[in-house]
């Protein structure tokens, strides 16, 4: 459960297993002379600081002092981590899909999208690659290559449906929504 006190601070409270209570008391004593009183909210904070960076550094390239761009392989998939950084930096870490109500606001379950698509010879530069949510980057795809029987993705629609812009392709062609 999570509620706002003020603006600036909130209540968290969740339930955790007895290994998790002991590593909490673990730390509170670890960090005694930094934290005197143990203090669980300043705990978490400096935990989820390591998370993020340990993430960030792992899904995004994240790093403070990035090496020159390397020569990407001749047919590569991969996306150098220069592009991803810039993508995320300018993406603002959210869906960058256009439709006709704005911009997507999802920022979860987001990929690499290729505008040229890679198997058009798209890239994987700055100017190609853009942020999608899973349901914008599985639209464009069928947009710019149809439906695969059987299906590419896994999920159904309705798993990765987020936006009532677009509906399922019938007939070999998209069917727009309102």
């Amino acid at each position: 459960m999570v509620a706002p006190l003020t603006p600036d601070r909130y209540r968290v409270q969740f339930t955790v297993s007895k290994e998790t209570y002991d590593k909490l008391r673990h730390i509170q004593d670890l960090l005694c002379r930094e934290i005197p009183d143990g203090d669980p909210a300043v705990i978490f904070d400096r935990a989820l600081d390591l998370l993020v960076n340990d993430v960030e550094k792992k899904k995004l390239a994240a790093t403070k002092n990035p090496r020159p761009p390397r020569a990407t392989r001749e047919g590569s998939r991969g996306i150098p981590a220069h592009v991803q950084r810039t993508v995320w930096k300018r993406d603002g870490g959210q869906c960058a899909f256009e439709g006709k109500r704005g911009r997507c606001t999802e920022c979860r379950f987001l990929e690499w999208h290729h505008v040229q698509p890679f198997g058009h010879q798209g890239p994987a530069t700055v100017a190609n690659i853009s942020l999608r949510c899973r349901a914008h980057n599985v639209y464009e795809g069928e947009l710019m290559f149809g439906r695969f029987d059987p299906p590419v993705v896994r999920e159904s629609t309705g798993t990765y449906a987020a936006s009532r812009e677009f509906a399922s392709f019938r007939n070999g062609g998209p069917v727009t929504g309102g």
